[in-house]
């Protein structure tokens, strides 16, 4: 994969990965609330030695002292010294509990001994401190007192005591946070591409042209700069197709199951636009063509094939862009049948006679067999495909009808989901022609209610 297929699974998954790393940093959070935080104050005490007042006895004292120390550390944690306070104190614990709380240690060749004890609140950890120095200083004197109302033989005196804490020993709520955002990006971004994996959706013309044997003609993007350039793209590919400017009959059909009519009015726009003659046919007998969207006669396609008029009596055509519309007509269950007849040969090859460009416009290749039988009436057929909504195994699977049938595919649009919306802007013109129904008789016919082609954008969009 390319780096920028990465960003573009970032950029359709951004709520997946957004979820996920809000649901890690949630995580990390709740669990860095959850630790418990304690608090430890130290007092600092002092050892020295009865000794005489000679600088020989006050060095030997000295020396005695630091010997002490060593014993000392082990007295002031000793269950004796924790018991004393919880008796002291009256606390809801017991003397292990307590002992657990307690440590003591000595900096090497001093006299000097730290006793700290850990508690949840800094109140309770200066108390318990003081407490603990306290008991530990008696249990001292009780034990170096040698003989009954005599000095005792080693003194522990309090240098620093207990303060409110300055150490806070806790979880680390910056760095917890930190790990659970980079976690959940990490797992994010996985997910995500695990996802697009799995999804067979077909996102992007790239993604398209992978699997299609034929060409991509043109990608209508809504909303583009170069949207109208791609409908003229598209045209200018199809004479080409064609073997020249010599007209030909091409058959638009969409490969999901949803049909795509604004897409076969574009293209008959474009025809249009190049000053060819162009007539538009409706053959989606699903109903949801383009005389579904655009007001024209109730007699059309199918009503000819039932009948012997010149399929030039039933055409409307816009006086402004010169398109002439053959509406699907009255449907009815034999109606596909007739699609296959020697019927239809001839209203093509009528219109053949008469327009430059046939623009039909079928069903969806899912929805009805009407596609592969109208397109061996036709030049080439058009595939279209809506990216974001079919499927690699959809296309896939409506290719493999066409090879079966021995149908000629030209080679596919590509259009974006709101593909409508750019039928208001192509076909908003303030002077618009139009619609009128087109006759051969001489006798005066009754004048149809005027069609602008602004209606067309607009019911299209409605019935997206």
């Amino acid at each position: 994969m390319r780096l920028i297929d990465y960003w573009h699974i970032a950029r359709r998954r951004w709520i997946l990965i957004s979820a996920i790393t809000l649901l890690c940093v949630a995580g990390a959070a709740g669990y860095s609330s959850m630790q418990p935080t304690t608090y430890q104050a130290t007092s600092r005490l002092y050892v020295t030695m009865a000794t005489g007042t000679s600088v020989n006895d006050v060095y030997q004292g000295g020396l005695a002292a630091q010997q002490r120390v060593t014993s000392y550390v082990n007295l002031a944690a000793s269950s004796n010294v924790a018991q004393r306070v919880v008796d002291q104190l009256g606390l809801p614990m017991s003397a292990g509990e307590l002992q657990g709380k307690i440590t003591a240690s000595f900096p090497p060749a001093t006299a000097l001994l730290d006793v700290t004890v850990t508690d949840s609140t800094a109140e309770g950890a200066v108390m318990l401190t003081d407490a603990v120095v306290s008991q530990f200083r008696r249990l001292i004197d009780e034990l170096e007192t040698i003989q009954t109302d005599a000095a005792p033989a080693a003194r522990v005196s309090v240098v620093d005591p207990a303060t409110d804490p300055t150490v806070i020993n806790g979880p680390n709520s910056r760095r917890l946070l930190g790990i659970g955002l980079l976690a959940g990006l990490a797992l994010g971004c996985l997910a995500a591409l695990v996802k697009d994996r799995m999804d067979r959706t077909i996102r992007t013309s790239h993604e398209l042209g992978e699997i299609l044997p034929v060409p991509v003609l043109a990608i209508l993007d809504v909303g583009e700069p170069g949207a109208i350039g791609e409908a003229r793209r598209l045209r200018t590919r199809l004479i080409q197709a064609g073997g020249g400017d010599n007209g030909m009959t091409v058959m638009l059909t969409s490969l999901s199951a949803r049909s795509q009519p604004d897409v076969s009015v574009i293209l008959a726009k474009a025809f249009a636009d190049s000053g060819r003659r162009v007539v538009l046919i409706d053959a989606d007998t699903t109903g949801s063509g383009i005389s579904n969207h655009l007001p024209v006669s109730d007699s059309g396609l199918a009503d000819l094939l039932r009948t012997t008029t010149s399929p030039i009596d039933e055409l409307s055509t816009c006086a402004d862009t010169g398109i002439s519309v053959l509406a699907l007509g009255s449907v009815d269950d034999q109606t596909s049948d007739l699609l296959a007849s020697e019927r239809l040969t001839q209203i093509v090859s009528a219109l053949r006679s008469d327009f430059d460009y046939v623009v039909i416009d079928a069903a969806p290749v899912g929805s009805a067999a009407d596609a592969l039988t109208l397109s061996g009436h036709c030049d080439g057929t058009v595939a279209v495909v809506e990216m974001g909504r079919s499927t690699s195994p959809q296309v896939l699977g409506a290719l493999a009808t066409f090879d079966q049938g021995g149908s000629r595919m030209v080679g596919a649009v590509a259009i974006s989901k709101k593909h409508a919306n750019w039928l208001r802007k192509i076909f908003r013109r303030p002077n618009s022609g139009p619609l009128r129904t087109r006759s051969t008789d001489t006798e005066p016919q009754k004048e149809e209610p005027a069609i602008v082609l602004d209606a067309t954008a607009d019911t299209l969009e409605a019935d997206r």
